[in-house]
């Protein structure tokens, strides 16, 4: 997971087919794309792109959050 960036990985949330995605929709989406980390690794890539407003986060009336990307840069890090 380390391997993972952030801009990779918010165009994989971007990619979810709802708007709005749990931890572990997004978990799974890593998953099918190949990408491995345990559900510790992602709450530690989650939560700074959370805090810096990169996601947003609508909890619902049961407590589960749901993410929302509020920003994901279109360009690789390689072109800038």
């Amino acid at each position: 997971m380390s391997k993972l960036n952030d801009e990779e990985l918010l165009k994989c949330i971007k990619s979810c087919e709802s708007e709005f995605s749990t931890l572990a929709e997004i978990h799974k989406l890593l998953i099918q794309n190949q990408i491995l980390c345990s559900i510790e690794e992602l709450r530690q890539k989650i939560i700074p792109l959370h805090r810096d407003g990169y996601l947003g986060n609508e909890p619902t009336g049961d407590g589960v959050n749901m993410y929302y990307i509020i920003f994901c840069p279109e360009y690789t890090t390689s072109s800038v």
